[in-house]
């Protein structure tokens, strides 16, 4: 393998999986990762269960952490509210989300890819990307190293992946994309700019609606038509990024996988499928937020002072708020209701629903570990 490869691994419908690797009875059933709407429970049987009356909580203000692949054909969605969810497909089985069994599955994954790169860098709780060009060479082919990882992941969890290997992050992550679920998709070396070409605009990462809106205007839609641009008029009409948009259409893709930086900051943060249009839904996506951030630095035994709220709106538009605490924050309740505090000095609520919001996101910096006044560098 004379040439880089780059391997972009997603776990399929990875919060749904997990909680159908554990119920089993569950497989082939529209699943949710949300709290149910009604307040019912699951019985462990295939259906949810009503609970009395005087006990039943109501949930109509949560959102969809994941749905399954059943659910999705519904058009369930995450970040979606779970009364719209429940809505779409009231046959759904509603399940809490469970950090903690997501963060250790998660670990088995990537261990058990350590074995084929010494560059491994994990983007998200479901999601790595790694250069195996050197431990590459051992499978000969692009297919039979796939086939090895996606056999590694199973092996090691139960649960399927879709990998994408190029001689690019950004292609390897496109190529991802197209083969889910439980899907291996190749870029060979050559091929780069013919596999781009078809693809629609938005396909790219980072490729917004904004990006999009302009690139429409200059009579882009699918990368076929980027390809046929200059370097000159993409700087012209997206900036400093229009030169990175160009050298990828042409299938330039150089970015390194760094693995070795120090470690400042701990964060969550995600892009909504539907934009977020209500301040209760926009509070209960910090609390999902929250959870998940405080589940990953109690793992690392880590808290910290410092909170950043990113706030990004429908059009792309983007604000960021921090405060630093006397006392480091560790738990989920006191981080959500510090998010929640930041949330309501940065926006109104008519500006929430004027101008909808399509990511948040909450970093925590200034990072102590459990002894008391020692600050912590992480690698």
């Amino acid at each position: 393998m004379p040439f880089r490869t780059i391997v972009h691994v997603d776990m399929d419908a990875f919060f749904a999986s997990v909680e159908i690797l554990d119920h089993p009875e569950l497989k082939g059933k529209a699943v949710v990762v949300g709290a149910d709407p009604l307040g019912r429970i699951y019985n462990g049987h295939g259906t949810m269960e009503v609970v009395e009356e005087n006990s039943r909580v109501s949930r109509t203000r949560g959102v969809v952490c994941a749905a399954s692949y059943e659910a999705r054909k519904f058009g369930v969605r995450s970040a979606q509210p779970v009364k719209k969810a429940y809505q779409l497909c009231p046959e759904a089985i509603f399940l809490p989300p469970r950090f903690y069994r997501y963060s250790e599955i998660s670990d088995r994954v990537m261990n058990s890819l350590q074995g084929f790169s010494d560059k491994l860098l994990r983007l998200s709780i479901d999601e790595a990307v790694m250069d195996a060009s050197l431990q590459g060479i051992k499978y000969g082919t692009w297919k039979i190293l796939g086939e090895a990882i996606k056999k590694a992941i199973f092996e090691a969890t139960g649960l399927t992946a879709t990998a994408g290997i190029a001689t690019g992050r950004t292609l390897a992550k496109m190529a991802s994309e197209i083969k889910k679920p439980d899907g291996l998709y190749l870029v060979p070396p050559g091929k780069e700019k013919e596999f781009l070409a078809p693809l629609k605009v938005e396909a790219i990462p980072g490729v917004g609606p904004r990006a999009k809106e302009i690139l429409n205007r200059v009579g882009v839609h699918i990368i076929a038509d980027l390809q046929k641009l200059n370097a000159e008029t993409l700087v012209g009409v997206l900036g400093k990024w229009g030169m990175r948009l160009y050298e990828l259409a042409q299938g330039i893709d150089n970015e390194p996988i760094e693995t070795s930086r120090t470690r400042k900051s701990f964060g969550e943060e995600c892009t909504y499928d539907t934009d977020l249009a209500s301040w209760d839904n926009v509070n209960a996506a910090l609390a999902d937020l929250a959870t998940s951030l405080t589940r990953s630095m109690s793992r690392k035994k880590i808290s910290g002072r410092t909170m950043t709220l990113k706030i990004r709106f429908a059009d792309f538009h983007t604000i960021t708020r921090s405060q630093t605490f006397p006392v480091p924050i560790s738990d989920a309740g006191t981080m959500q209701s510090r998010a929640q505090e930041l949330l309501a000095r940065s926006v109104t609520h008519a500006q929430v629903e004027k101008e909808k919001i399509r990511l948040l996101g909450i970093q925590m910096s200034h990072l102590f570990s459990e002894k008391v006044g020692e600050q912590l560098w992480l690698f």
